[in-house]
């Protein structure tokens, strides 16, 4: 059988070995009828339609018939030990092995035990000087054996064989890889295509234009990938005031190989204001050298703006704490200084009261009303900030003469604390609370004396508001004037200027009254300066709604 024939099978043989194509979802072997091929090309190189191969299983440990043709078509998924049988001989000998009468062998396998195969062979298919498998070939005439040249031409087949096994075995494994990484590219990708952040690569040079950036970027910024991936175009969108900054940051990063890290503000393509973490690291080769930047930027805008209201309500709290204390401190002194005159003129007219001499128990009775009037304001005022603060209040309005109201309140002003405003005041009627306009001018004027030495002149001022009903009122002074800056801040609750020397008469919540009161009445209460110098604090009142 040697001869031309031979070389014919060698070589289709050999072009098996070299164009081995197979499926990696299935039996990479099987694929195609490579096993099948094998075998019914060695039985044609001795002349005999019976054959098998066998292949060893690693993870098991053992041989399985994996093919059979002709006589050994029913035992295919036999399992065979090494040394047990014909294909175990030549698995534990790693040489060819041949049977002149299986039928009397008295190492055949039981379940082949049958007067189908006379003369056997098995040749051991190796890799590498391992035995990987056997092919198998038996002649069922009696009297038929295997020769030395056809043993060796077998052997031959099997060498090539092997290398073809081998080749699908690679094959296999080589497509089985690309699989899985083509698998982890895909799920690689799509993480990185829905991760909620700017993922990017860039070029390792200082202006470097960008070589990958997720679809991520359109969603967050409004910019396409193919906008932002344009050389600089991220730069020329960053905040004026950040600008220099990060870029110099890059600079310094691609010149040292460190991490570029910085937080920085930019502008969306909308013309919004967004704040990123911006992170990437140098991707070196495996000799060290830089091959680009990796990085990472993510939206941080609502941190940094819950990061804001935490520091402006910090700073509210601190301010609230700040003002407690004041209030505290100025309503104890308040409280304390009324109580104590009290206290001490109740005592003096208790024991020396037919002692003294008529004026001065009158001195000492006016002292004592005005005095226990000025404890009646103040617990009025912190009534009336509490029951204003809870909407508890409602103005009882009633037709009132403005102006005799605002000369009745400078004249007791006047008594009781020696300062006598000047009040220039038109007849004006206006529906109102009497009681609680009284109070804003009460107020106006307490302020006044609190901040303006006692021979500056004070104003009371009534009038008729530009175009429009109801009533203008103003209480002015010749003093230093309020700040432009803490013209709205000085009718909040507990607030007093920057200048008011520490445990000044007052608490801080007249002119938060004056306001409230003027709310009260649908009106409003403002401070401006006075011509001439000086501040001029203005309530407007406007006349009640007429009915039906």
């Amino acid at each position: 059988m040697a001869g031309p024939w031979s070389a014919s099978w060698v070589a289709a043989m050999s072009a098996e070995a070299d164009r081995v194509e197979t499926r990696v979802d299935g039996d990479y072997l099987a694929a195609g009828g490579l096993l099948e091929r094998i075998v019914t090309w060695a039985g044609k190189v001795v002349g005999t339609p019976n054959g098998y191969i066998c292949l060893i299983e690693p993870d098991s440990g053992e041989m399985v018939l994996r093919l059979g043709i002709g006589a050994y078509n029913d035992f295919v998924g036999l399992r065979m030990l090494k040394g047990e049988g014909l294909s175990g001989r030549v698995w534990e000998a790693g040489a060819p092995l041949a049977i002149p009468d299986y039928s009397t062998w008295e190492g055949r396998v039981p379940q082949m035990a049958t007067d189908a195969f006379r003369a056997v062979l098995g040749v051991p298919l190796l890799v590498e000087g391992t035995v990987t498998g056997v092919i198998g070939l038996a002649f069922s005439e009696p009297g038929r054996e295997f020769s030395d040249d056809e043993v060796r031409q077998v052997s031959r087949f099997a060498e090539v064989a092997s290398i073809a096994l081998d080749n699908a075995r690679l094959y296999a494994a080589a497509q089985q890889e690309l699989v899985e990484r083509q698998r982890t590219e895909r799920r690689f990708r799509t993480l990185v295509e829905e991760i909620p952040a700017m993922v990017y690569s860039e070029e390792f040079e200082v202006g470097g234009s960008l070589l990958y950036v997720n679809p991520q970027v359109e969603r967050i910024t409004g910019w396409a990938p193919e906008e932002m991936g344009r050389r600089n175009f991220w730069k020329s969108k960053l905040h004026p005031e950040d600008r220099d900054r990060v870029i110099a940051e890059e600079a310094r990063c691609e010149q040292t190989g460190q991490p570029f890290d910085v937080e920085y503000r930019c502008f969306t393509k909308g013309g919004e204001l967004l704040w990123v973490r911006d992170r990437c690291v140098l991707v070196r080769d495996e000799h060290g050298r830089p091959l680009f930047w990796q990085g990472v930027s993510v939206d941080i805008t609502d941190t940094k703006r819950a990061l804001e209201r935490e520091r402006e309500a910090t700073q509210r709290l601190l301010a609230l704490d700040r003002m407690k204390n004041t209030f505290l401190d100025a309503v104890s002194h308040e409280l304390r200084t009324p109580l104590a005159a009290i206290v001490g003129i109740g005592l003096t007219l208790e024991h020396k009261a037919d002692n003294l001499a008529e004026a001065d128990r009158s001195d000492l009775y006016t002292r004592l009303v005005a005095n226990a009037r000025k404890l009646d304001r103040l617990l009025n005022d912190l009534l009336d900030l509490d029951r204003l603060t809870h909407g508890i209040v409602a103005p009882k309005r009633r037709p009132t003469d403005v102006a005799a109201l605002a000369v009745r309140i400078a004249d007791d002003w006047a008594l009781l604390n020696g300062r006598r405003p000047q009040v220039v005041a038109q007849p004006v009627t206006v529906s109102l609370d009497p009681g609680k306009v009284e109070r804003i001018i009460e107020n106006l004027l307490a302020n006044a004396a609190r901040h303006t030495p006692p021979d500056t002149p004070v104003w009371v001022r009534v009038e008729h508001p530009p175009g429009g009903d109801g009533v203008l009122l103003a209480v002015e002074d010749a003093g230093a004037g309020v700040p432009a800056e803490l013209r709205d801040s000085v009718f909040e609750p507990f607030r007093q200027g920057p200048a008011t020397p520490a445990h000044a008469p007052g608490v801080g919540i007249g002119l938060t009254l004056v306001a409230r009161f003027a709310e009260l009445h649908g009106g409003r209460a403002w401070v401006e300066e006075r011509p001439g110098g000086g501040s001029s604090f203005r309530v407007l009142i406007p006349d009640a709604p007429q009915e039906g």
